[in-house]
C-alpha cells in the first residue's frame, strides 16, 4: 500500500470511529483529523468535504461487508441454502457496525444523509433486486416455488428488519446469545422455505453459484455508481 493511500485509509477508519461514536450531524471535519492524528488541510488535501469523505467511508464499509458475508457464505456448513445465507448477511450486518446503522436507518448515527437527495445509500439499494434473487433461487429450486417470490421476499424482509432493529424495544442484557439466535433463525427459514426433496447437510453448489454471482453484479454495479459519482478509495 503506498504512503498516499494508507494516510488516507487511516483518515476513512478515524471517520468511521467518530461518526459512530458522535453521529454523523455531530461529526466535523476537525474531529477526524484529531482522530486521525493529522492536521484538517491533511484531510482536506484527500477529500473535499465532510459528505465526500463519509460516501468513501460508505463504499469502502459496503465493499469490506460484501466480502465478509461471502467469506461466510463459502465458509458455513449450510453456504448454499437460503437459511445460510441471511446467516452470513446477519453475521456481516454485526460486524460492520455503520452498515448495520445505514441498514436501520439509525439517525443517532447516520443524522441529515439520509435526507439528502439521491444519497449513495438511496442510490445503493435501488440497485438491490432481492426479488430477482429469490426468482433465480427458485428456478434452482433451492427454495418453494409454491409461494411467490414477492411474498418470500416480504416475509424475509420483515424477520430481516425485526433482527436489525428488535434493539430498540428490547433491553440488551436480555437477548440470548446472538449465534444462537442465527443459527435458530436458519434453521426456521429453511424448514419454511426449502422443498421437501431439497438436499440437506453439504452445501449445494448451484445455490453458492447464484450467491456468488449476486456479489459479483453488487460489487459491479458499486463500482459503476463511484466511477459516476467520482467517489474516491
Amino acid at each position: 500500500m503506498s504512503d498516499t493511500n494508507e494516510r488516507q485509509q487511516q483518515i476513512l477508519d478515524a471517520a468511521a470511529a467518530v461518526i459512530i461514536r458522535l453521529g454523523y450531524d455531530k461529526t466535523t471535519m476537525r474531529d477526524i483529523a484529531e482522530e486521525a492524528g493529522a492536521s484538517r488541510r491533511t484531510v482536506y488535501l484527500y477529500f473535499k468535504g465532510k459528505e465526500e469523505l463519509f460516501e468513501a467511508l460508505l463504499y469502502r464499509e459496503y465493499m469490506h461487508y460484501a466480502q465478509t458475508w461471502l467469506e461466510q457464505i463459502e465458509a458455513g456448513a449450510r453456504g448454499g441454502t437460503i437459511g445460510g445465507f441471511y446467516r452470513a448477511t446477519f453475521h456481516a450486518v454485526n460486524r460492520h457496525p455503520l452498515i448495520a446503522a445505514m441498514m436501520r436507518r439509525d439517525t443517532r448515527v447516520v443524522g441529515n444523509y439520509l435526507r439528502k437527495r439521491n444519497n449513495l445509500f438511496a442510490h445503493m439499494y435501488s440497485e438491490v433486486n432481492t426479488w430477482g434473487f429469490f426468482q433465480a433461487l427458485q428456478a434452482a429450486g433451492a427454495i418453494r416455488q409454491d409461494i411467490d417470490a414477492a411474498v418470500i421476499v416480504h416475509i424475509v424482509e420483515m424477520l430481516s428488519y425485526g433482527q436489525l432493529t428488535i434493539a430498540d424495544f428490547k433491553p440488551l442484557d436480555q437477548f440470548p446469545p446472538y449465534d444462537a439466535v442465527m443459527e435458530a433463525l436458519a434453521d426456521i427459514m429453511d424448514r419454511a422455505l426449502r422443498p421437501e426433496d431439497a438436499p440437506t447437510g453439504a452445501n449445494s453448489e448451484a445455490e453458492k453459484a447464484i450467491v456468488r454471482q449476486i456479489t459479483a453484479s453488487a460489487r459491479a454495479q458499486m463500482e459503476q455508481i463511484k466511477q459516476a459519482r467520482e467517489i474516491r478509495s
